[in-house]
């Protein structure tokens, strides 16, 4: 599955990244460490042989070799202490070793003029790393030649590259927590330019700026370009659309009036009839005019700003105002909403959706209105019900839409729930239309919480 996220794509690249090449120096570390052991125990061996070689009595009459001096290092006497010596005359086969060795007799390897560093077993059985050199002493009489062998246990070596290879897992480990937080901190720093950019978006959608005017990277500059011009054209077609909404609705007007004119002329005239019909006709003409201006207004704001509506006060407001009307003073208003209930939206949309649905019910109502309003996660509820003769089942589905009326028996055009719908779905909600508990319609309306 791919990752989504940009962050954690980069994080997890450089922690990819960083634990191979942690690896690769680790093991490149450890095994150039182990080399300078070898290399280490190797120039000592060197040194121990050439301490011996000097040593060595080569005018001693006895058939063994003798040495006219002890070497330092007392390891060299204790008994498997790890470092051995071992001499051998190769014209007599007679050996002499150190106290280390015991009883052991080293088996070195084919005798080497200039000395050879090889592997061996020691006195029990462990491997040994051992130097072998051998000497040539001349004499009256031809020449003395000597195997000297100088070892030292192996797992002396290894327990030093064992612990510096723990001491080293340890040291790159901090080593890369070290880089993979600096690694976050980079992606961090390096991506900060968006959270900048998502500020300043936010911005434009609460009104307080009209584009994005910071100074961002190079990188980000062709991203900020293309949303401020597409911002620029957004705004563009909404000020040519609502310029010739406007310059319709005028121009379709003044005919109206004109027709208006000539009805009340023909009424003067006698030809009543006549005259309703094109009276009737204008004012639906008129009507369905400012429906389209509303609209437009509208569809200026779309979703482009952020913005808080108090429900409470709204919906308060609104039933004060019905209860001054006839048909609403004569209604139980329940209203039941807290006061610190918001919603993403217009205030004047609010107002203007509520009172639509309010003046509604109470047109229906018969005795009360109900209305209350919870919360639902991310989304507001807020139910208007009425206990009027409500709407047939199959109906429901039919109320606000356009054109389409469930009572046409009333007055009115039904254009104010078509509107109702429209603020709804342009603020991202929601509307429905059922049953209601007290027998009459009941509308649902679902807005995104503020």
């Amino acid at each position: 599955m791919r990752i989504q996220s940009l962050r954690i794509r980069l994080i997890l690249g450089a922690g990819v990244w960083i634990a191979i090449a942690l690896v690769l120096a680790g093991l490149a570390i450890g095994y150039l460490f182990t080399k300078s052991v070898e290399s280490s125990a190797s120039a000592d061996l060197s040194a121990t042989t050439s301490r011996l070689v000097a040593l060595i009595d080569p005018s001693a009459r006895s058939p063994a070799p003798v040495l006219s001096g002890a070497l330092p290092d007392p390891r060299y006497d204790t008994p498997i202490s790890g470092l051995y010596w071992q001499i051998t005359d190769l014209g007599t086969q007679q050996t002499i070793r150190s106290r280390s060795l015991w009883d052991h007799v080293l088996k070195a390897s084919s005798p080497v003029e200039g000395g050879q560093l090889s592997t061996m077993r020691g006195p029990v059985g462990q491997w040994l790393l051992a130097f072998s050199l051998t000497a040539r002493f001349p004499k009256a009489k031809g020449e003395r030649r000597y195997q000297i062998v100088v070892a030292q246990d192996r797992s002396i070596l290894d327990e030093a590259i064992a612990r510096f290879g723990q001491e080293l897992a340890v040291a790159l480990a901090i080593l890369g927590v070290a880089l993979v937080v600096a690694a976050i901190l980079q992606v961090q720093f390096g991506l900060s330019p968006f959270r900048t950019l998502r500020q300043d978006i936010e911005n434009i959608r609460k009104g307080i700026a009209p584009a994005i005017e910071a100074t961002y990277p190079r990188e980000v500059v062709p991203v900020v370009s293309e949303v401020n011009a597409l911002l620029a054209l957004q705004q563009t077609s909404m000020d040519f659309a609502r310029s010739r909404a406007s310059d319709l609705a005028h121009g379709l007007k003044t005919p109206l009036a004109v027709l208006g004119t000539l009805a009340y002329e023909l009424e003067r005239r006698g030809d009543a009839r006549s005259a309703a019909s094109i009276i009737g006709l204008t004012n639906e003409m008129r009507d369905r005019i400012d429906y389209q201006l509303r609209l437009v207004r509208l569809r200026q704001r779309t979703r482009m700003q952020a913005l808080s509506a108090s429900l409470n006060s709204i919906v308060s407001g609104a039933v004060a105002v019905l209860k001054k009307t006839l048909t609403g003073e004569q209604l139980e208003w329940v209203v039941d909403i807290d006061d610190d209930l918001n919603v993403d939206i217009d205030p004047n949309d609010l107002i203007e959706l509520v009172g639509v649905i309010l003046e509604n019910a109470a047109q229906w109502a018969k005795t009360q209105v109900h209305v209350q309003a919870r919360t639902g996660g991310a989304m507001v509820e807020l139910q208007i019900s009425d206990d009027g003769p409500g709407i047939a089942q199959s109906d429901l589905d039919s109320i606000g839409r356009r054109g389409k009326r469930v009572d046409e028996a009333g007055t009115g055009t039904g254009l104010g729930l078509a509107i109702a719908r429209e603020i709804v779905a342009l603020n991202n909600g929601t509307i429905a239309f059922e049953r209601s508990s007290i027998c009459g319609l009941e509308v649902v309306i679902c807005l995104p919480a503020a």
